[in-house]
């Protein structure tokens, strides 16, 4: 019987990313993080907690389908618009700011501090 090994979904995002021709300041660009922070975490040798590097990655680059607008967005850019404040300048906005509301997708709203 082989074992499997399951690799985590953040891993396989940036190993997609990386495949597609993204260099390591690329990815860290996009995350808005270091250079070495990524190549330590791909290394598997980063010495802290790599939820929060995991969680920008899971924002950036963990895209599904938007119902609304018909494309795949990424979490990111759906908590953006499922959890600002209502829109009234903009009909269009308002619209997908409604959707937003009960789609199945919307992120939980965090909790103030």
């Amino acid at each position: 019987m082989t074992a499997t090994i399951e690799i985590p979904r953040w891993r396989t995002l940036l190993d997609q990313a990386k495949a597609a021709g993204e260099t390591n300041q690329d990815i860290a660009d996009r995350l808005d993080v270091s250079r070495t922070m990524v190549s330590l975490a791909l290394w598997e040798k980063y010495p802290s907690s790599l939820d929060a590097f995991i969680k920008r990655v899971l924002d950036a680059y963990d895209l599904f389908p938007c119902p609304h607008l018909g494309e795949r967005i990424t979490g990111k850019a759906c908590k953006e618009y499922a959890l600002r404040p209502a829109p009234t300048s903009s009909a269009r906005d308002a619209r997908h700011w409604l959707a937003c509301q009960t789609c199945p997708h919307k992120p939980a709203q965090e909790a103030r501090k």
